[in-house]
């Protein structure tokens, strides 16, 4: 959306919230947001409020300028890239308004400009990544008296992908997050990605499968992750799979449903195999797999990726054996874009 001749990517709505400065960054609607949750979790409220892979881009000619920006909830890391260059890393402490004072590099004026062109965006297009976690107000832009605009369509990836799915789509434990796997995979292969991941909360819910079956974008990504696993039995879990996939089916944009079943996890090894995680790793997967190829037979937009096909070295995850780390999150996002290459 644009706002202030800002393009605010991967965020469904700009509103103020009263007793707060500024406007919110809404990675979902509002109504949505506050809609979502089971009478024993309501997590993906506040989580789809979180600004993970939300972006500020704009261009301007000016040398210098001021951005002012607000977190609450948590500290938040923002990344500032000049096209596909990253400049800098910012924490934005939680509760106070930050200034981020931000100059063009000066090496940009000492070198021919066709070493600065990126795979994905121009190098005079400034782009603000919001990391992990936290609410996040957009206080202002003073460009001391320079025009401002967003980004044309010829400086952006042509291409969108959506990425739905649980905290590790949505870039947990990553130290800097343009390691999300995502990201990573986006990089490669030359697309914008909108993360729609819900930490904690990906539970395949009906409003979930309507809001995306309206999205315009050109490719999904469906993680079907662990959050399921203690809550759900594989009745309740393939119920909510198959409406899913059944309900995007109408999305006519989409060319490609990639459909991930769970990634390698403690569930896979645990000790206990009567741990829900555990118990539920395997049929659950199967589940996936079985409900995707029977979509694809009557729409072959969908395919089914296996895991470990992705993580497929478990030294990749964090000592929780559940997040990867940074260095997981990159091989995964490598074998994920080999992945769908195969099927462009």
């Amino acid at each position: 959306m644009i706002c202030q001749q800002i393009e605010f990517f991967n965020v469904d709505e700009l509103r103020p919230v009263e007793g707060f400065p500024g406007l919110r960054l809404y990675r979902y609607p509002k109504a949505l947001a506050e809609s979502l949750g089971e009478p024993w979790q309501h997590n993906a409220r506040f989580r789809a409020q979180r600004v993970h892979g939300c972006e500020l881009r704009f261009v301007t000619p000016a040398r210098c300028f001021d951005l002012a920006l607000t977190a609450y909830e948590q500290a938040i890391d923002v990344q500032i890239f000049r096209g596909d260059r990253l400049l800098r890393k910012d924490t934005l402490p939680a509760g106070q308004t930050t200034v981020l004072h931000i100059d063009v590099p000066a090496m940009e004026e000492q070198v021919n400009p066709a070493v600065l062109t990126g795979n994905r965006f121009p190098s005079h297009v400034w782009r603000v990544l919001c990391g992990m976690n936290g609410y996040l107000h957009f206080n202002g832009l003073d460009t001391y008296g320079w025009a401002c605009r967003p980004p044309a369509p010829e400086e952006e990836p042509s291409v969108r992908w959506l990425a739905y799915g649980s905290s590790i789509t949505c870039g947990s434990v990553t130290t800097v997050y343009s390691n999300a796997y995502i990201n990573q995979a986006a990089r490669r292969l030359g697309w914008d990605v909108l993360n729609k991941g819900l930490s904690g909360s990906c539970f395949w819910e009906e409003k979930i499968a309507d809001y995306l079956a309206e999205q315009q974008v050109d490719y999904m990504t469906l993680e079907a992750g662990v959050n399921m696993a203690p809550s759900f039995d594989c009745a309740e879990y393939a119920r909510r799979v198959q409406h899913l996939l059944e309900t995007v089916k109408r999305n006519q944009s989409v060319r490609r449903f990639f459909v991930i079943d769970s990634f390698p996890c403690y569930g896979l090894f645990h000790k206990d195999r009567e741990l829900p995680a555990a118990r539920h790793y395997e049929p659950f997967k199967q589940v996936t797999r079985r409900l995707t190829q029977e979509a694809a037979r009557t729409d072959d937009r969908f395919v089914s990726l296996h895991g470990e096909s992705i993580l497929r070295d478990t030294d990749g995850l964090s000592c929780d054996l559940l997040h990867p780390s940074d260095e997981g999150h990159i091989l995964m996002g490598q074998a994920l874009a080999e992945e769908i290459q195969k099927y462009l």
